[in-house]
């Protein structure tokens, strides 16, 4: 694991209060793991440059070329773990939302935890975000959570049934642009999230 230098600074993006930016990890869900049993403050964020081993829903193996974005979000929400579930569907929304708004795609929600795209070229719907949680529990409270988050941005999935932001419009854009909008609309989604869960508890 070794860490890279990093052209994101807090200033830019909300909400967050610590950025750790790997080059090679096995998966930044292992390394947010191992930092939140460490007790790491929350509204850390882990980014990797490529992910040897990343995984989505399933144990599924998440292709993660240069390119792509891979984060993990340590996450500590006042709720009860009944409500885990629906962040994986607001997490997407986000990243969906995100995408149409900066680069004009159309995008789609396939429950739980999956971002499809319309590519043109192809006339098809293809994956372009998944989104894996994980959560650790006290007497049925979360005590942290993990958020994980795999966009294929500027990296080729060789994969036919994935599709990257760079293969739909033809041209590379900014993870750091991505990243400060995903992140507006994501603290949005999450504030109402918790307060209506606490609500409901």
């Amino acid at each position: 694991m070794k860490t890279c230098n990093c052209d994101l600074n807090l200033d830019t993006l909300p909400g967050i209060s610590k950025i750790v930016c790997l080059d090679e990890v096995v998966s930044t869900q292992a390394v947010a793991r191992e930092l939140a049993l460490e007790g790491t403050a929350e509204k850390t964020l882990v980014l990797a440059e490529t992910q040897t081993g990343g995984k989505g829903r399933l144990g599924r193996e998440w292709e993660s070329a240069p390119g792509g974005l891979y984060m993990t979000l340590l996450l500590k929400p006042e709720t009860g773990v009944k409500f885990l579930p629906h962040l994986s569907v607001l997490s997407g929304e986000a990243v969906a939302g995100t995408i149409t708004a900066l680069y004009g795609i159309k995008t789609r929600i396939k429950k739980p935890n999956d971002v499809y795209a319309w590519y043109p070229r192809r006339r098809k719907w293809l994956k372009i975000s998944g989104i894996l949680t994980e959560s650790s529990s006290i007497n049925k409270d979360a005590s942290w959570l993990l958020l994980g988050v795999g966009v294929n941005l500027n990296n080729l999935p060789k994969l036919d049934t994935a599709v990257s932001v760079k293969a739909i419009k033809g041209a590379a854009v900014s993870r750091e642009e991505f990243l400060e909008a995903f992140f507006r609309n994501f603290w949005l989604e999450y504030s109402a999230w918790e307060y209506g869960s606490q609500a409901k508890s």
